[in-house]
């Protein structure tokens, strides 16, 4: 999606996708520390402010940039609309595998956060 902004070549992709992958683990750790402490201190109201804010976040953004998500091709190939629906591509089987696994693994940590963040105790 990145590549349809800039073009690729104009990037370094190796600390490009470094820099993204650090912002991802830092967004989501503070999330996770903020809705722990939540938690910890009975305040489910806020704690599901936090998690509506993440959720109305990547929303908007996924909205931004729909139409570059859905697009399979270059810089070139967005810039001249020849790019391949994703859809229609054979990467379709593997995004969707991927985002169930996401939905998985997402779930499964928000019950456990849930559960345990009751059980800790704020010092």
């Amino acid at each position: 999606m990145l590549c349809y902004f800039i073009p690729a070549d104009n990037l370094p992709m190796v600390p490009v996708h470094l820099l993204f992958a650090i912002s991802l683990v830092l967004a989501s750790l503070s999330g996770h520390t903020l809705t722990a402490v939540l938690l910890q201190r009975q305040r489910t109201g806020g704690a599901l402010m936090v998690l509506a804010a993440g959720i109305v976040t990547w929303g908007g953004l996924w909205g931004l940039t729909l139409d570059r998500y859905m697009a399979l091709g270059t810089y070139t190939d967005w810039v001249q609309g020849s790019t391949t629906v994703i859809t229609e591509s054979s990467v379709t089987g593997a995004l969707n595998l991927v985002g169930a696994l996401q939905v998985l693994v997402s779930g499964t940590l928000l019950v456990l956060l849930a559960r345990t963040g009751r059980r800790l105790r704020a010092r």
